[in-house]
């Protein structure tokens, strides 16, 4: 009978222990089953920069949420006194990641900061960006200034080229590599224009710069 209940006492241990480490997951889907939501990008931050938790909350963390608003369960959570990256602002909300990869909104008023600025390539050896803020060369990427934005964004279709794809450029000028590519006739949408070159976002979220001329209406 102690052998049965010694058994029985392990199993619920183990059960336990299972359960905390599956509430504890990271998931781009919240618990009430609302997706991970990117910023727009009029939305980020020119340099991302660091930001702490701030240790006042009560439970010793705070929630990672999907969106900038309430109301939408979360992705999990982060410890006070953690160091996050914080990538763009909206609705008095911080995109951030943290330092073990997993992306989510919070408010901005759970953070105490100094903003002060972080080259995301030194933030931790685990932590990959789903979208690139610094060009294969090293350059980062520069988000157009308000007089260069648009009053509307405009929806285009990538040009048909031979190669099949443009690049997406950190600023608008040549020589400073790129953040990746985009197929012909791919749709984005064009925030602002400066000296020939268009600042566009694609449906997966990246941000980048090219020449107008590989736009299309």
């Amino acid at each position: 009978m102690k052998r049965f209940l010694a058994l029985l006492l392990c199993l619920v241990m183990v059960f336990a222990l299972f359960s905390v480490s599956a509430s504890a997951a990271y998931s781009t889907t919240s618990n009430r089953g609302d997706d991970l939501v990117y910023p727009n990008a009029r939305d980020y931050y020119a340099t991302p920069w660091a930001a702490q938790v701030l240790a006042f909350k009560e439970n010793g963390a705070i929630y990672i949420m999907p969106m900038p608003e309430p109301g939408h369960g979360n992705l999990g959570t982060v410890r006070t006194e953690a160091t996050v990256l914080v990538l763009a602002e909206k609705n008095g909300f911080f995109f951030f990641v943290t330092g073990e990869g997993h992306y989510g909104w919070a408010w901005n008023e759970w953070f105490e900061y100094e903003e002060k600025n972080v080259s995301p390539k030194a933030w931790g050896k685990s932590v990959e960006l789903d979208y690139p803020l610094y060009s294969s060369y090293g350059a980062p990427l520069v988000l157009p200034k308000d007089g260069d934005r648009f009053d509307e964004p405009k929806t285009m279709t990538v040009a048909e080229l031979d190669s099949g794809r443009i690049h997406l450029m950190p600023m608008p000028e040549k020589g400073h590599g790129n953040l990746g590519v985009i197929e012909s006739g791919a749709k984005v949408e064009v925030l602002a224009e400066k000296d020939g070159f268009y600042f566009f976002q694609t449906e997966d979220g990246r941000c980048g710069w090219n020449g107008t001329r590989w736009f299309e209406d």
